[in-house]
């Protein structure tokens, strides 16, 4: 005789309470209902800012005051710091806008001018909103040039104060320089400084972009230090240890090209 196993049998699962269910409900609908109001909210943002029209502003202020040097700061926009031709500080703003209006924010800070000028990012991703703020700035001779921008370049002629630079994506560009010190950054974007004279170490931190740097056939001697993960030197002047030379270019680079020439 063969024995037959005897089957296992499952004991049947209680099923979820029905107030646990109704509120798992609750919660998917609440949940549901806020995601398509966001959905709208964004849609109608985004339908408002695209037919909303291009504006513009510009404004143009000019201080007499005795000047250390400027701070700007500029999210998204040109700034263009030039060499003042009667010593005195002119400040052009020029911001073009569609959807919600950006601000600027222009104050003194001891004798240093400073400017920040912002997007309204709330829902900016989503939007569709055009902002650019671009600032034009003359500055008396001696006062120290630092900027700062998000997204756009970054251009001097002839700044003969300190100049301090940076910007995430961009180019920055200088000619006619006669800085006391000279440290630029840019994250994305080339980087071209020409002088007329070098009084000072000049540094330059590029992640990725080609830099090159002009400077005078005068007798100035100077120490290249270049350090690149990916990139080549091109150096067409005469250069001397560190211990020997008057000023030293340094040069950071993790992707591109360095050229070190006399201005033509």
């Amino acid at each position: 005789m063969i024995d037959t196993p005897e089957k296992q049998t499952t004991a049947p699962q209680p099923s979820e309470p029905r107030p646990a269910r109704t509120a798992w409900w609750i919660v998917g609908i609440a949940t549901t209902g806020v995601v398509l109001l966001f959905a709208l909210a964004v849609t109608g943002v985004w339908i408002w800012s695209i037919a909303s029209p291009e504006k513009t502003e510009t404004h143009t202020e000019t201080f007499t005051q005795s000047t250390a040097g400027v701070d700007v700061a500029v999210e998204i926009g040109l700034i263009e710091l030039n060499a003042s031709t009667d010593g005195s500080l002119v400040v052009d703003r020029e911001t073009r806008w569609r959807g919600q209006k950006p601000e600027s924010h222009e104050s003194w800070n001891d004798d240093t001018f400073t400017v920040d000028g912002e997007c309204d990012d709330r829902l900016f991703v989503f939007s569709g909103d055009d902002c650019e703020i671009d600032y034009t700035i003359a500055l008396p001779s001696g006062a120290a040039a630092r900027a700062e921008n998000s997204v756009g370049d970054v251009v001097m002629n002839g700044i003969d104060g300190a100049i301090d630079v940076q910007t995430s994506i961009g180019g920055i560009e200088g000619e006619n320089l006669r800085a006391s010190e000279t440290r630029v950054e840019s994250s994305v974007g080339s980087i071209d400084l020409e002088y007329a004279e070098v009084r000072g170490d000049i540094t330059v931190i590029a992640s990725t972009g080609d830099v090159e740097i002009a400077v005078p056939d005068d007798g100035t001697t100077y120490d290249v230090v270049f350090q690149s993960d990916v990139g080549s030197e091109d150096i067409d002047i005469a250069t001397d240890p560190s211990i020997r030379a008057d000023y030293t270019i340094r040069v950071e680079s993790s992707v591109g090209d360095l050229t070190v020439r006399y201005v033509d």
